[in-house]
């Protein structure tokens, strides 16, 4: 289009004002105006639409940490469970204990509850419920190699017969009391957990 056309454009569009010119009585004007209403339109529903997938992707992230805290606790019931099963296979150890047991029996036994003990209570040695059993528990593993300390035979005699054996019940004993506290703290934590 060149100059003078477009300028003739422009001149008759200024001279179809001053006839009273309305511009909303051409049909491309409500072809435009309908254009840009439907264009409204969508773009409502397309902000709707938007925030309904917000909404949903909210809900979505909600649902995902729930199911994680979920597995998480899962995950300590299991490990609480295989921790009980140990604690109970060494109190079972603890009641076993032989008449006859020599030092050197005794003190290899005793060197294994105790670091399977140490081992399984370290996890929990600051928590609030179980912090005051498990304290104990380690004070009665420390009085009970004292107590063992006490009857070590000297190399050059003999062992007293059955000597171990009383030195050690009372101080097992007290050991396996423990484990069993500890014990039932984990299996009420278990049913805390709604297992």
């Amino acid at each position: 289009m060149s100059t003078n056309e477009f300028q003739q454009l422009v001149d008759s569009v200024h001279a179809g004002q001053a006839d009273g010119f309305a511009f909303w009585k051409h049909t491309d004007f409500w072809i435009g105006a309908v254009i840009a209403v439907v264009g409204l339109v969508i773009s409502g529903f397309g902000l709707w639409y938007s925030i309904l997938a917000f909404r949903e992707a909210e809900k979505a992230k909600t649902e995902a940490i729930e199911a994680k805290k979920a597995a998480k606790e899962a995950g300590k019931i299991v490990k609480i469970q295989t921790i009980m099963l140990d604690l109970s296979e060494i109190s079972q150890k603890l009641e076993k204990l032989q008449m006859e047991i020599h030092f050197n029996e005794a003190r290899d036994l005793l060197n294994e509850i105790t670091r399977k003990l140490l081992r399984l209570t370290a996890p929990f040695e600051k928590d609030e419920v179980l912090s005051e059993k498990i304290a104990a528990l380690r004070d009665a593993l420390s009085k009970a190699k004292e107590a063992l300390n006490k009857v070590r035979p000297n190399p050059k005699e003999e062992e007293v017969p059955n000597s171990t054996y009383y030195a050690m019940e009372a101080p097992f004993a007290t050991i396996n009391n423990c484990v069993a506290d500890v014990l039932g703290l984990f299996e009420k934590l278990t049913i805390n957990f709604g297992v």
